[in-house]
């Protein structure tokens, strides 16, 4: 395929439509080396480098004393990867504070929830997010960077920030000045009446209600409210953090900008966050333990990047951090073997990123990532398998520019929401029932696991274009969500919800009326108990259309509801809960609302996304493959790229009809192929 091609979306990066391969470049921690820094710029290109995210922790290399701006190294840099034909991707250098603002300065330091103010020099995910000064001093380094480098060449868009968000209470503040941030928010949000929020919040438990918006302080007392919304606030702030640092951008460069969502997307409003980029970023560390646990951590990368993904509207995304050998912070040291750092980044372009970039080219000699795998190990001979894999994969990637915009189609939906999330969490009961992100997480396995696309979404996005939507611990409904999901089934999508849903409102309080609150009418049905079985407790479905498969049983849990318009297609079949409801099913308009009243096992949830797929007139990208091998579809206005992984130690024949491609040689399939073990290949054929 050549560039000239019609594309699915738009180049992530400006220029030749292209697949990125790149990652961190820290060239400050080595100008004391310029002969390092000449074999950088020689060996990016041998290792089929085309980008570099440089400057990310540079602040203090850019200004190493309070109103003094060193430039010159950076030039140089910029200069040489341009002539490398590296483009690159410029960072605002915020992620990580100088001494000399931080000592001067004690305010710009996060505030823990005991009280203490963090010291200048403890870790990176340390700031306060509304500190005035931090915002001016941030703003300055960010507006002479981008005026500086605007123009320049090299620069093929801006890498803002990196991981926002930390490991020890999401990098919360909670100083003085954030706590009257989050009153004024408050009264922002409860317009300004304190007695609508003590009776959003019930604070008329335990004489907790306020009589001032003064005594509101986060971190206090058994008002659940209380706590979800200084989460949300606090993600409101990191959100605003990030827009303030685009804003210093956009005064001078309109080159694309990203940030790097990172873990298990809980740190904030990720979705919030989106609508402000260009394109989404992830940083996927898979663990490859030679277990069958590496196909479970497979599937964990395919569900955080499926959520990835989706906030970002579908469009491509960029896998902005990966490792090509082990990270040091890995309980486990234990080596990717041969192919395996292709086969999980190959994976990776299958679920729609537009490139593979790593932590880092170059690893620093010193300090707490001195051990962490890259590209380059210090000043060590690249003679290395590592850097020949990388350098075959930069080959391979290049062969492959003709999926650079294409699509990742997703015609199912599985919700998750980060609000539902922090609402089990802080909630108090339920506490060894499944949580949201596992339950969303399984349902979302069987989908990978059959070959249908499926989306991670939040109660925010958009419903339109799903044909099938599985609702499951969606514990909290956002406002209007119910309302969504109905219009959803009107239009014709099978909405399927789950007894884990519907418990409470946006503010943490029981749902009027009843479990399930506004989607009652919807679903035609009201629950009166929920049951948690003991872990050995299994309970026999009587399923006379099997929607379950054989031998279907409930394990977990059983709500005990009472159909009111809906109609009942398996029941349980003995004992407490004999002949209750377990799935319903309510016409609605050219769709459907589904209600499930129990946990299953996984098979038996498999068979029913399988049931629920034909319904819905869903199939896999390619059918009738061998078992255990795995299939994703990503797809240009005129052909069709399928991504075959074999994540098994044996090998496997796969059968293809006539008209596939090899997608990197352009040899005819027609005979099929062979998959090796933990193998991938990428074929292709022109739609028809």
């Amino acid at each position: 395929m050549s560039n000239t091609d019609r594309r699915a979306y738009p180049a992530i990066a400006p220029g030749t439509y292209r697949l990125l391969h790149g990652g961190d470049y820290n060239p400050e921690q080595w100008r004391h080396r310029p002969e390092i820094l000449a074999e950088d710029l020689r060996l990016m290109p041998v290792a089929g480098m085309n980008q570099a995210s440089v400057a990310i922790f540079a602040w203090a290399a850019l200004e190493p004393e309070r109103d003094r701006f060193d430039f010159a190294w950076l030039d140089e840099r910029l200069d040489g990867l341009h002539r490398a034909g590296v483009g690159v991707t410029l960072a605002t250098p915020i992620a990580a504070r100088p001494r000399w603002l931080a000592e001067a300065h004690p305010e710009v330091m996060r505030t823990r929830r005991d009280g203490v103010r963090l010291q200048p020099g403890l870790g990176r995910h340390n700031p306060c997010w509304s500190s005035p000064v931090l915002r001016e001093r941030a703003a300055l380094v960010i507006d002479r960077l981008a005026q500086r480098y605007a123009g320049h060449p090299a620069i093929i868009g801006w890498h803002l920030d990196n991981e926002l968000g930390g490991d020890e209470d999401h990098a919360r503040c909670y100083c003085s000045g954030c706590q009257v941030g989050f009153r004024t928010w408050l009264r922002r949000r409860y317009h300004d009446d304190l007695d609508a929020l003590n009776r959003a919040w019930w604070t008329g438990f335990w004489s907790q209600a306020y009589q001032n918006w003064d005594q509101i302080r986060p971190g206090e007392g058994p008002v659940e409210g209380l706590e979800l919304n200084w989460r949300r606030y606090c993600s409101d702030q990191v959100v605003d953090f990030c827009r303030h640092q685009l804003a210093c951008v956009r005064r001078h460069s309109a080159a694309p900008a990203t940030t790097n969502f990172h873990g298990d997307l809980d740190q904030y409003d990720l979705g919030a966050l989106s609508a402000h980029l260009d394109f989404t970023s992830y940083d996927a560390y898979v663990e490859v333990l030679g277990t069958a646990a590496d196909r479970d951590d497979m599937h964990h990368f395919s569900f955080l990047t499926s959520a990835t993904r989706a906030f970002g509207g579908g469009r491509p995304w960029l896998l902005l951090e990966s490792c090509p050998s082990v990270p040091q912070w890995r309980h486990s040291q234990r080596l990717k073997r041969p192919g395996l750092h292709r086969f999980h980044s190959l994976a990776m372009l299958a679920e729609g990123s537009d490139g593979v970039c790593y932590f880092q080219w170059r690893a620093g000699r010193g300090a707490c990532e001195k051990l962490h795998g890259a590209v380059l190990m210090q000043d060590a001979p690249h003679d290395t398998r590592i850097f020949r894999e990388v350098a075959a994969l930069g080959s391979e990637l290049a062969a492959l520019s003709g999926l650079a915009g294409a699509a990742t189609p997703a015609p199912a939906a599985v919700v998750w929401d980060v609000h539902s999330d922090w609402a089990r969490q802080i909630n108090s009961g339920l506490n060894s029932v499944e949580r949201p992100r596992v339950t969303a997480h399984a349902w979302h396995r069987m989908f990978w696991e059959a070959g249908i696309g499926a989306d991670v979404i939040n109660a925010a996005h958009a419903l339109d274009g799903y044909r099938l939507i599985i609702v499951p611990g969606v514990f909290l409904l956002r406002p209007g969500f119910a309302a969504r999901l109905e219009a959803a089934a009107r239009a014709g999508a099978q909405v399927l919800v789950d007894g884990l849903s519907a418990w409470v409102d946006d503010d943490l309080a029981c749902v009027d009326g009843g479990r399930p609150g506004p989607l009652r009418a919807a679903l035609g049905l009201r629950c009166e108990e929920f049951d948690q079985l003991r872990s050995d407790e299994r309970l026999p479905i009587a399923d006379p259309d099997g929607w379950f498969g054989a031998d279907a049983q409930v394990q977990g849990w059983a709500d005990r509801i009472h159909a009111e318009g809906c109609e009942v297609l398996a029941r349980l079949s003995t004992g407490f809960h004999q002949d209750w409801p377990l799935l319903t099913r309510r016409a609605c308009g050219a769709g459907a609302c589904w209600y499930l009243a129990g946990g299953l096992q996984a098979s038996n949830r498999a068979h029913l996304i399988s049931r629920l797929s034909a319904v819905a007139g869903l199939a896999p990208c390619l059918p009738e493959l061998p078992t255990g091998v795995l299939a994703r579809e990503r797809t240009q206005p005129d052909r069709r790229f399928v991504f075959l992984h074999n994540p098994q130690d044996h090998a496997v024949r796969v059968s293809l009809a006539s008209g596939w491609l090899d997608a990197v040689g352009g040899t005819d399939l027609a005979g099929g192929l062979e998959l090796g073990p933990w193998d991938a290949r990428v074929v292709v054929r022109l739609n028809r």
